[in-house]
């Protein structure tokens, strides 16, 4: 028997096995040590950032877009914060808890039922339902309480003016990207920075926690303030719509122009457009056709014709001309006037708006010193607006402009402008013979009331003083008797202006049409020291069709007006107007009510005063630590026109507290508190 207490000594074989294990339990601990180290170390930034997508989401907050503003710091468009509906599909578990989601959504947000029951359908996590709802909408919602719908936050773009200037304004989209008009030149600067904000959401995708949304910082975009005057705006919409209608009109437009630097004050268009509710406005119609509707502007391009010649020297102002009773040949071709017309001056061309006699003109002029004076006078290029859809018009090459179309254009046929250049043109006579280009931004304020950007005042010489100040001469003789605008009249002030009736062509026959005609007339006041220049044009009216009875009694209703609000000081004795029973009144001068959309014309109350008043001037108002608002409210207690520099409270003003003429301009700065 063998010793109990002998060693054991184990066989070869199982010395292999405790190798073998041995060895494969040292591998499979070096390969975890292995993963272990490519897990939490090599691979540690990768495999994080995959773990953290699975459960962190950047949250994208929409940018809250800047202001515009009118040039005396009244709203024009802003941004409020409203509500948004949207779904997490895959919290809808019950096979029948979408169709009643949909059901019960679809009725309080006047939704397609079906078409909402497609969309949750698709079990996303996240799928808009109705983006920026009314207040009472969202009240709805809330009560439902239905599991899976949530409310939230999002910019919404409104305008306090509703159709106030729609088609120069434009509209801003749901994703707040300026769609036309200044929201869409300018979005660049209004539409501020989207920001990013890190949340936490747990696995059905709902939002568990997110952190740090009241300091994403400021995304709000730029303020921007225009040139536009609320006033002129809705005195010049509401008369150019009453217009369009009275006449029956396809449509109709008007442009108002400060001649010193071509500030644009007010530019309207008919079919217009409640940019609140833009939808279905271009199958309407509603565009800014003083930039985007070249037209052929007829008689108002005589004043560039008569000008051009007298430049020349090739016609005086006295000389006399035969206009052979209203009929004139021309390369086979009959030229007519609207009335026979015997022996004129020069003056008596314009004044009664000869064609025959602008042919003869022309043809002394010569076909290429007429083309030059057109194209110096800005035709036939773009006026470089800062407004999109700007057209250029168009002007016959030279080698295209035989007898016919010299004398034809020289009474604007065959060639096409648009109204705004007309408008621009007829500036640049006004102001001495400078061709401003026209803009409507002023200056661009960043949040903090930080100049952006301003705008430049851009301007090149067409023509001589000297000669500027002969034809407002002559543009005056058109307001006088036997002038074209003799039943025209702007109570204690003299001015100056020129009709046009042109034909338009048939789209059809490609030949112009006997019925229909586009009505214009172009004017400025003081007709010597001219302060607006006012342009108004209706495109086919119905029955009369003439500029003078059409395009005339709005323009003079609304430069009535204008040139008072802006403070122009009356250049002659406002005579009384004799009304129904022989009583005579005073015309009023008017002023800006707080609700503009709501004024009538027995609201308006005098602001300005005769140069002879006697009566004590007013004390300039001390405007320190105003609003805005406030301020605008004191200045029109004082009869006194404000130009507001920034935003927030007024900190300093020029000139300061004290006596000033009624009407006259008190410049207020503002900066934010803060």
């Amino acid at each position: 028997m063998s010793d109990p207490k002998t060693r054991f000594t184990p066989s070869r074989w199982v010395k292999a096995r405790l190798y073998f294990s041995a060895i494969v339990l040292g591998s499979l601990f070096g390969g975890l040590c292995w993963r272990a180290y490519v897990l939490q170390v090599r691979e540690s930034d990768r495999l994080k950032a995959m773990a953290e997508d699975q459960y962190l989401k950047d949250v994208e907050l929409p940018p809250k877009r800047g202001r515009i503003l009118d040039r005396n710091g009244v709203e024009l468009a802003a941004s409020t914060e409203v509500d948004s509906v949207h779904v997490n599909a895959r919290m809808l578990i019950a096979a029948d808890r979408g169709a009643d989601t949909a059901r019960q959504l679809a009725d309080v947000l006047h939704l397609d039922r079906r078409e909402l029951e497609k969309k949750l359908k698709a079990r996303r996590y996240f799928t808009w339902v109705k983006r920026r709802i009314s207040p009472e909408e969202a009240r709805a919602v809330r009560e439902l309480q239905l599991p899976g719908v949530y409310l939230d936050r999002e910019p919404r773009r409104y305008y306090p003016n509703r159709g106030l200037a729609g088609p120069l304004l434009g509209w801003a989209g749901l994703d707040a990207v300026g769609q036309e008009g200044i929201e869409l030149q300018y979005d660049r600067f209004l539409r501020g920075t989207r920001a990013q904000v890190p949340g936490l959401r747990d696995a059905l995708g709902r939002a568990v926690l997110i952190g740090g949304l009241g300091e994403a910082g400021d995304v709000a975009g730029n303020d921007l303030y225009t040139t536009i005057d609320r006033y002129i705006q809705f005195r010049l919409e509401r008369a150019l719509e009453k217009g369009v209608t009275a006449h029956r009109a396809k449509a109709g437009v008007a442009v108002a122009l400060d001649p010193a630097n071509g500030e644009v004050l007010a530019m309207a268009a008919v079919p217009t457009l409640n940019p609140n509710e833009p939808d279905g406005a271009r199958e309407h119609g509603a565009r800014n056709r003083a930039v985007t509707d070249p037209f052929e502007p007829g008689s108002t391009m005589k004043t560039f014709t008569i000008s051009g010649a007298i430049e020349a020297g090739v016609v005086r102002v006295d000389e006399d001309w035969w206009c052979e009773n209203g009929h004139m040949q021309v390369g086979g071709k009959t030229i007519h006037d609207a009335e026979p017309i015997g022996d004129v001056t020069t003056t008596g061309v314009l004044a009664k708006s000869s064609n025959v006699c602008a042919a003869k003109i022309a043809a002394r002029e010569g076909r290429e010193r007429l083309r030059e004076i057109l194209l110096r006078f800005g035709f036939g290029r773009p006026t470089g607006v800062d407004l999109p859809g700007e057209r250029a018009g168009q002007i016959r090459a030279l080698e295209k402009m035989g007898p016919v179309e010299t004398a034809t254009m020289a009474f604007g046929q065959g060639l096409t402008a648009t109204p705004l250049q007309v408008t621009a043109a007829y500036a640049a006579i006004a102001n001495g013979g400078t061709l401003y280009r026209p803009h409507v931004i002023r200056r661009v304020l960043s949040p903090e009331g930080q100049t952006v950007q301003e705008a430049q005042v851009v301007g090149r010489r067409a023509i001589s003083a000297d000669l500027a100040s002969t034809m407002r001469t002559m543009l005056h003789a058109v307001s006088q008797k036997g002038g074209t605008a003799q039943k025209l009249s702007v109570p204690g002030y003299l001015f100056a202006g020129k009709t046009g009736t042109a034909q338009k062509v048939d789209p059809v026959t490609r030949r112009y049409s006997p019925t229909n005609w586009a009505a214009s007339f172009v004017g400025f006041a003081p007709y010597d020291h001219p302060r607006l220049v006012l342009f108004v044009l209706i495109d086919e009216p119905t029955g009369a069709h003439h500029g003078s009875d059409v395009a005339g009694p709005i323009w003079q209703e609304v430069m009535i007006d204008a040139v008072r609000w802006l403070g122009v000081p009356p250049t002659e004795a406002i005579k009384p107007v004799v009304v129904e029973g022989g009583e005579k009144k005073q015309p009023k001068v008017p002023q800006v009510a707080a609700g503009l959309e709501d004024a009538e014309e027995g609201d308006l109350v005098p602001v300005v005063d005769d140069e002879s008043d006697a009566r004590p001037r007013p004390e300039v108002p001390d405007f320190s630590g105003m609003s805005v608002a406030e301020a605008l409210q004191a200045a029109r207690h004082a009869g006194l026109r404000l130009e507001v520099v920034g935003s927030g409270k007024a900190t300093a003003q020029s000139p300061g507290p004290g006596a000033l003429r009624r009407g006259a301009i008190c410049k207020v700065s503002f900066t934010p508190p803060g």
